[in-house]
């Protein structure tokens, strides 16, 4: 017994001997000091001439919203109202009376399509369809309801507007002014020839809440007609599709429209893919004669239809699988933006191009929502706020001025991505700069207007906004 006790002894005397050897009884002496804010920069700069729209920008803001409004028939009973606002409105007339889908953001374009749709039908409206709870498709609502219009959504919807028009609202109605290009109009200095094609001042409980929901399928005749209806998850978690069996026509809310889709919107959370995925799944096996969406104009004709899920579909799988990939390799979500493309045989078609969504931001939604944000590289576990490298970049630099001096060199050769990252590190360690707010308001200006998408419009000429009003220039 005494052998024994020895023996635990002398184990347990030799364990702590291996662990003192590796334990530090120092206190700690890293240092974590704050460099000395660097002086504003004192080059003069000369803003040049507003630069014009490209034809880039000015195709991608008529293909999500025209000129004006138009009035489709996809079939018999069936119109698509587009072009008023930002997003479609839809009618299904039958013997019995009028079904509605979806409403705008707008009480005046609302208004203006009943009025077009009055003049093709007095059958009453009946039924109220929300595809999904964004502001663009429901706040219109109040114009086609009355007393008795059964108002129909999943029952997710009631999550998700709660969740968009008050745990984040005012976030959100800041984020939308930003996606819009309307962070401060006052100091824009290019005037766009239509209204904003994104929404914005939307995320309001103004809107006739739902009186019927459902959580995966829902079903109802009227005139003859049957209506069934979908629990369809993909650019939000409530979105629906409604499927007229006896026509064929499917309209699908925002899980497809004419643009690679928004898989991820900088500014929001990131949307689940494989929802989306599964969705579109959903609506190939439907076979549908009609595909009406929530924006754009409609595709019509089985074989075009069922060519454009498939791709659309292969499109977003390919993407999402390529990330994957990458995360399951290690690589940086950097990395995977640089790796990950849409396949050639698919980026050919116009409804793929990135007129809305986002290859790039795509990959950065799908890394956001499926792993953790520490990349394994130890500098990014516990990192010091930007502004202690920064100033210690000026000063190994000389000084802002030598940074600035090469930012406007930059931008004159058209090199604005890097101008802008070069008057951002100026701006880390000194906000206070004008003349770096000059100039990366420029280069962010000419950045938007030669913009191939509406989202990156929009992001860019807020940007460039916000840079002109702290530099204190007002056009």
């Amino acid at each position: 017994m005494t052998r024994k006790i020895l023996s635990r002894a002398v184990i347990f005397l030799a364990g702590m001997i291996l662990i003192s050897s590796c334990l530090n009884f120092r206190k700690p002496s890293t240092v974590v000091r704050e460099p000395s804010m660097p002086g504003e920069s004192r080059i003069q700069y000369t803003v040049p001439a507003a630069p014009r729209i490209s034809l880039s920008v000015g195709e991608a803001l008529l293909s999500w919203r025209g000129l004006f409004g138009k009035l489709d028939k996809v079939c018999d009973g069936v119109y698509l109202a587009r072009g008023f606002a930002i997003a479609n409105v839809e009618m299904v007339v039958t013997k019995e009376g009028v079904v509605v889908i979806d409403s705008t953001e707008s009480t005046e374009a609302a208004r203006d399509i009943l009025e077009k749709f009055q003049k093709l039908t007095d059958q009453p409206i009946k039924y109220l369809i929300y595809t999904h709870g964004h502001g663009d498709h429901t706040q219109g609502s109040m114009v086609f309801y009355q007393p008795g219009v059964k108002v129909v959504a999943t029952r997710e919807f009631l999550n998700f507007v709660q969740f968009e028009t008050q745990t984040i609202g005012p976030y959100l109605r800041m984020a939308r002014n930003i996606q819009s290009g309307r962070a401060a109009p006052d100091y824009a200095r290019v005037k766009l020839p239509v209204k904003s094609a994104v929404r914005a001042e939307v995320g309001t409980t103004e809107m006739a809440m739902p009186n019927i929901t459902f959580e995966d399928y829902y079903k109802f005749e009227l005139g003859g007609e049957t209506f069934e209806l979908f629990h369809a998850p993909g650019e939000t978690p409530d979105q629906l599709y409604v499927w007229l069996p006896k026509k064929r026509v499917l309209f699908c809310g925002d899980n497809y429209y004419m643009s690679f889709p928004n898989l991820s919107s900088p500014m929001l959370a990131p949307r689940s893919v494989p929802d989306w995925i599964a969705s579109l799944e959903k609506a190939i096996s439907l076979k549908p004669e009609y595909l009406v969406p929530g924006h754009s104009e409609a595709v019509i004709g089985e074989k075009e239809v069922m060519e454009t899920l498939t791709n659309y579909h292969d499109a977003v799988k390919s993407v999402y699988e390529q990330t994957m990939a990458c995360i399951n390799s290690g690589k940086t979500v950097d990395q995977a933006v640089q790796e990950v493309k849409l396949p050639q045989n698919l980026a050919q078609y116009r409804y793929l191009h990135e007129y809305y969504g986002r290859v790039d931001w795509s990959v950065r939604g799908i890394y956001q929502g499926s792993i953790g944000w520490y990349d394994g590289s130890g500098g990014t576990l516990v990192p010091n706020p930007p502004s202690y490298k920064a100033r210690e970049l000026v000063k190994l630099a000389g000084g802002a001025d030598k940074i600035l001096n090469r930012a406007i060199e930059l931008q004159k050769a058209n090199e604005h991505q890097l101008a802008i990252e070069l008057c951002d590190v100026v701006l880390q360690s000194n906000p206070k700069d004008k003349t770096a707010h000059l100039i990366k308001a420029v280069s962010l200006e000419k950045m938007a207007m030669e913009a191939d998408g509406i989202n990156k419009f929009g992001f860019y000429f807020s940007a460039s906004q916000k840079e002109f009003q702290a530099a204190g220039y007002k056009p």
